[in-house]
């Protein structure tokens, strides 16, 4: 949608009008430990989901509101490579006990249901691509604040998240089932072709 063509109770915003963000943990691997605090990294983000495969805990006390909170949009903001800068997933489980690393930030706001298809936008990632330093593959949190989009009254946003989430959860769903079939096909595939019908 161009922002020439604002919808009738529709405003630009800039994300910094409607939230804020929380910068990431710094820990040394002296701080590393078999179990406390999760902290939530690039490789937790898998498909716009958190994932919990590849987990790093530390052994720290940290305040408050760096811990994650229901409803966090957790945002990869440096990386070695290029493509994950931007890719993020919303917190979805309460009481996590968890923080984000260094290389993370969280965006935090009451209308994160509805910013979180923003950041899975084509024009989020245009302005994430715009905005990667020249040598480090990173944008900062004073960047990501700035981005612009229209943001329909709130409860306009409410259903047009609902809609929204409801097609990513038959995305998955019907995911799932294509990697079963193809499971099944490939125990098929041997059995057929070593021993025919």
């Amino acid at each position: 949608m161009s922002e020439s063509v604002v919808p009738d109770g529709w405003e630009i915003k800039r994300l910094q009008d409607v939230g804020r963000c929380v910068r990431g943990l710094t820990y040394s691997p002296d701080d590393v430990a078999e179990k406390g605090l999760l902290v939530l990294r690039s490789s937790n983000i898998q498909d716009g989901r958190l994932t919990f495969l590849d987990n790093v805990y530390v052994d720290l006390n940290i305040g408050d509101d760096f811990m994650t909170k229901l409803g966090d949009i957790v945002i990869c903001v440096r990386n070695g490579s290029k493509r994950l800068i931007g890719k993020n997933a919303i917190v979805k489980t309460e009481n996590l006990h968890s923080t984000h690393g260094a290389f993370m930030t969280v965006f935090r706001s009451e209308y994160n249901e509805f910013v979180q298809h923003l950041m899975n936008s084509d024009k989020f990632f245009q302005m994430v691509s715009r905005d990667i330093g020249a040598t480090i593959n990173s944008i900062n949190n004073s960047n990501l604040l700035e981005y612009r989009f229209t943001f329909p009254p709130k409860l306009e946003q409410q259903k047009i998240a609902a809609i929204l989430t409801s097609v990513d959860n038959v995305i998955e769903s019907t995911q799932a089932q294509i990697s079963k079939l193809q499971d099944l096909k490939t125990g098929m595939m041997q059995e057929l072709l070593t021993k025919g019908i």
